[in-house]
């Protein structure tokens, strides 16, 4: 295949388009212009469904509140979550706060808190930025002419107060809001009103001092002076009702849910207590459910890790916490994905005169070269193949597949001169891509049963999780009480379910979606 020449003055730019990899927690807060939306559309489906039922006058008949997002490094989750939270808030539906959990921290409410504080702060909207989600959120509790009266909001705005005298005035405004008839029977925290109504003046001194009360955070004599409205942070369960009160006002005056998510939890296992950590963190995400009705709780980690943690579980939380159906992330790509992924790069950086078509770039076979691997190693890949066209270097023309016969011959010096010089220009083998393709694809089932082998019978193994021996053929047959000749012992294992009779076969990739079942040898028990 000839590629063009106008290709190379351009790879630097081209590098650059695959270059953003790996989403950072400041990336959540803008809306990706590279986003596919058929990646993961499973869990952006349930998500938008749980979404909707909550947004719909119905959060308190929603049993399924919390959303578990689990798939392997690489399978894009935090790509997931910027995507939700940027179509969630384009809709005006939702109010997203977002915590990663690999600080240590000994109470996880009150850091949840402060990350959903922080994460209100951030611009709403994912497109134009503006103003800020705490700010929206103050903005329509006080537009309501109903509810305010807007010649009393312009005084607290623009007045010139000493601190005494809006502190009076705070004071008023936020008992005649409390008592309007638009929040009847919303048990709103007041004193979570009266820091929305400080916040309303624009004055960074007092802005930093609502900060510190909404963290939760008892503030100094000097500090209480400029909000002296505000009674002091008081109670064990302070963070909690920071939280509630706060799901309910985004409820009352946006209509919209209180989003909140946890992201990178496979991080806990660095510490000496993973399990117990996670349990904590397990029982707090579940008490701000229960205190918001109209909440959605995401929770985002390892499929692994969570598999590990999940056995220290109270069965009440895995309950609550799998309601909705644990989401699995498909770390593999489909070609077609793959050819998604890469046009809507190169159409981002179309801009500038490059062409969109991806074969141009990376030869006409890169869907089926792409497909299998990951979102991140298609981004590296294609990174990797714009750098070599950056050097000089066209990528390599598609050989035809040789033989595995003429292959050795040649590795061997057999088959003459025109077998060696293939062999010194056979491309390299890229094991790496091949084992990543190969693990995301495939996956061993354990043996559903064991039955008709009395060294697999579940009998032995107890046995010999008791003792850490396995038993004899006699002591087994006192265990079950039978006294017939001892049937074939077979070599089980109970992780991949290979017979150990004989030689291991290979486990062999299966059809999409399907996992593997080890083939049994004759004469094995499996059945």
């Amino acid at each position: 295949m000839r590629f063009e020449a106008h290709i190379v003055p351009q790879a630097d730019r081209l590098s650059a388009a695959f270059e953003h990899s790996i989403t950072w927690e400041d990336d959540l807060w803008r809306a990706d212009p590279v986003d596919v939306e058929a990646i993961h559309a499973p869990a952006r489906r349930k998500f938008s469904e749980l979404l909707d039922a909550v947004t719909k006058e119905r959060g308190s008949a929603v049993q399924a509140r919390i959303l578990l997002f689990h798939g392997q490094s690489g399978a894009g989750k935090t790509h997931l979550i910027r995507a939700l939270r940027t179509s969630a808030h384009r809709a005006g539906k939702a109010y997203f706060g977002y915590a990663q959990m690999t600080p240590d921290v000994a109470n996880y409410a009150d850091y949840y808190l402060r990350r959903l504080v922080n994460s209100l702060e951030k611009p709403y909207d994912p497109d134009e930025g503006g103003e800020s989600g705490l700010a929206r959120l103050t903005n329509h509790l006080v537009a309501d002419k109903a509810v305010l009266d807007p010649a009393a909001l312009e005084k607290l705005r623009d007045a010139k107060l000493s601190d005494a005298q809006l502190a009076k005035m705070v004071l008023a405004l936020a008992d005649q809001i409390v008592a309007a008839p638009k929040f009847a029977g919303q048990s709103l925290d007041i004193n979570i009103v009266r820091a929305l109504l400080y916040l309303q003046r624009s004055d960074p001194r007092i802005d930093q001092r609502v900060r510190q009360y909404l963290y939760g955070r008892q503030l100094t004599d000097l500090s209480v002076e400029a909000v002296a409205a505000l009674d002091p942070n008081t109670g064990e369960g302070r963070a909690f009702e920071i939280i509630e009160s706060l799901g309910r006002l985004m409820w009352t005056v946006d209509r919209s849910a209180l989003v909140f998510c946890i992201d990178q939890v496979e991080d806990l296992r660095f510490f000496d207590d993973p399990q117990e950590r996670f349990q904590k963190a397990a029982r707090d995400l579940i008490q701000i459910a229960n205190r918001v009705p109209t909440s959605i709780v995401l929770v985002s980690c390892l499929g692994d890790f969570y598999g590990t943690v999940r056995d220290a579980l109270a069965q009440s939380y895995i309950d609550r916490i799998e309601k909705a159906g644990p989401v699995r992330l498909e770390e593999a790509r489909t070609a077609e994905e793959a050819r998604l992924i890469i046009a809507k790069r190169l159409a981002q950086d179309g801009g500038n005169g490059a062409s969109t078509d991806p074969s141009l770039y990376f030869g006409p076979q890169f869907f089926e070269e792409f497909s299998g691997l990951s979102t991140r190693r298609i981004l590296e890949l294609a990174q990797t193949r714009a750098c070599a066209s950056r050097r000089g270097r066209a990528p390599a023309e598609p050989r035809r597949r040789r033989g595995f016969i003429s292959t050795l011959a040649a590795a061997l010096g057999f088959g003459g001169s025109h077998a060696a010089d293939e062999a010194e220009d056979a491309p390299a083998i890229d094991f790496r891509e091949l084992w990543e393709r190969f693990t995301a694809q495939s996956e061993a089932e354990i043996p559903p049963t064991t039955r008709g082998c009395s060294t697999c019978s579940p009998a032995r193994w107890r046995w010999r999780a008791r003792s850490g021996a396995a038993p004899s053929i006699s002591r087994m047959k006192r265990l079950r009480g039978r006294r017939g000749p001892a049937r074939r012992r077979c070599r089980l294992a109970p992780r991949d379910g290979l017979c150990r009779r004989g030689p291991r076969l290979p486990v062999q990739p299966a059809d999409p979606g399907r996992r593997l079942q080890a083939p049994a040898r004759p004469g094995c028990c499996r059945p």
